[in-house]
């Protein structure tokens, strides 16, 4: 298996003293539980621990779903069972429990099932869910539940696919590292962080960079390296026709040395920002940080400015689960179109852009050393989501959401991404609801609206979600 790829435990329980009984239940049970496991299989390396029918099978489920390492554990209700089926098995674990609550078809056939057994087998799948629940509650488990039929059912399957993903992004925190590539922006206190704190709930390492790390790497690019980030530039942004092919060698250069520091490092993010006199071969890092970055946010490696590292994790979840997520904060305000204006300066997300976006050079980097590319996005209207990770007054992480909406409207041309989001409580109420929460002054922003997926994500890590407007 691969170091970073998702490992999903797949278990089944069902009732052993119903098998002599009932001497064809386990052949349907089992053919329904081989076509979960083929589902699953699609997105991650699986982990399967067969049937738990009884304490002593659910002890040798959970030896082998620890000894694999999984990120998560999903359970297939394949009839009613005890729950001591399922506790021996997942009480020592610490990851999400998904309980499959699927029958093999959409409904049974009233008239043709007529043996106990047929029953049992095909469609008592809810009966064990409760149980299972009320237990779990008990023991403090993180748990979700699936509800759905093996009968080309598109829901379970996005459920299973949605859930992978979560479970991947947990991986991606405990196995990899944040970037702090200087070191946050003094004065806002907002973003500080304990990083023993950082480890302790999601397992991430900080690992301290030095600005000449990246200029090393710079020095280190191989010119087939260089090329190959001049492409990936040229396709992220086409408009820039304007650029010289030096202009963009340069960018490419950079875009190469930053990759070469994911994974020198194995980054799932990299916070930066810089102070200090900008010159040399760092001025020339500098000048195109913000459309290298930018492509790596579109790989899904997280790279807030201003080196908010709380604003990374907040990143990672809502790519995850979206597909977009652009640094973002609270603009301006239109009283008159009743929107506020939210966007971000620096490196974006060009899965958010709906047409081609642009760089503009400018002569400061405001409030910030240096000169350079900006990277400006044009967000398409429709649904969208703001999400900001922040600490409570006890330290405890939480995330903060709220689902808006982006109408068409003049934005700010100044090279920052930036769009109209209207909330339905309206912006003077919205406001004064999302500050209350206490989220940092960052926060990201992507499309369609992801409240329920996050809460997927809050189950995984451990973070409770407070939702604006609901």
């Amino acid at each position: 298996m691969a170091e970073n790829s998702v490992r999903a435990g797949l278990m089944a329980v069902g009732l052993g003293s119903y098998w002599p009984q009932f001497p064809r239940m386990r052949g349907v049970i089992d053919a329904a539980h081989a076509r979960l496991e083929a589902l699953i299989g699609q997105h991650a390396e699986l982990v399967s621990a067969g049937m738990a029918d009884d304490a002593e099978s659910s002890r040798a489920a959970g030896r082998m779903l620890a000894a694999g390492d999984v990120d998560v554990v999903f359970v297939h209700l394949a009839t009613y069972a005890n729950s001591e089926t399922l506790l021996p098995a997942i009480r020592a674990l610490d990851v999400p429990i998904v309980l499959l609550n699927v029958q093999p078809g959409r409904a049974l056939d009233m008239e043709r099932t007529r043996d106990i057994g047929d029953w049992l087998a095909a469609g008592v799948t809810p009966a064990a869910l409760p149980e299972m629940t009320n237990v779990l509650l008990r023991l403090g488990k993180r748990f979700d539940s699936i509800t759905g039929h093996l009968d080309d059912d598109a829901e379970l399957s996005e459920e299973l696919a949605l859930w992978c993903k979560i479970a991947g992004l947990g991986r991606r925190l405990r196995t990899q590292s944040l970037g702090l590539l200087g070191r946050p922006f003094a004065g806002m206190m907002d973003l500080n962080v304990d990083e023993t704190h950082l480890m302790a709930h999601f397992g991430t390492f900080v690992r301290h960079l030095d600005w000449d790390d990246a200029v090393a790497e710079m020095k280190a690019v191989t010119s087939d390296e260089r090329d190959a980030a001049v492409a990936e530039l040229r396709q992220t942004f086409p408009a820039s026709t304007s650029l010289a092919a030096a202009e963009f060698e340069t960018a490419g250069t950079v875009l190469a040395a930053l990759h070469r520091v994911v994974a020198r490092y194995n980054l799932s993010a990299i916070a930066s920002h810089y102070e200090g006199a900008s010159g040399g071969e760092r001025a020339v890092l500098l000048s195109a940080l913000n459309p290298a970055l930018s492509v790596l946010n579109a790989r899904g490696i997280a790279c807030p400015v201003e080196a908010d590292m709380k604003v990374a994790f907040a990143m990672l979840a809502l790519k995850t689960v979206g597909g977009s997520a652009t640094l973002a904060e609270l603009y301006s305000m239109d009283f008159n179109d009743d929107v506020i204006i939210i966007g971000h300066s620096g490196a974006g997300d060009p899965a958010i852009s709906d047409a081609p976006p642009r760089l503009a050079m400018s002569e400061v980097f405001h409030g910030k050393s240096g000169k350079g590319y900006l990277t400006q996005f044009y967000p398409r209207a429709g649904d969208v989501t703001l999400l900001s990770v922040m600490q409570d007054a006890s330290g405890g992480y939480r995330m903060v959401a709220a689902e808006g909406e982006i109408v068409p409207g003049p934005t700010l041309q100044l090279g920052d991404t930036n769009a109209r989001v209207r909330f339905p409580q309206g912006l003077r109420r919205f406001i004064r609801e999302w500050s209350a929460r206490g989220p940092t002054h960052h926060g990201v922003m992507g499309y369609g609206r992801q409240i329920d997926r996050l809460s997927r994500v809050a189950i995984a890590l451990k973070l409770p979600l407070d939702v604006v407007g609901s």
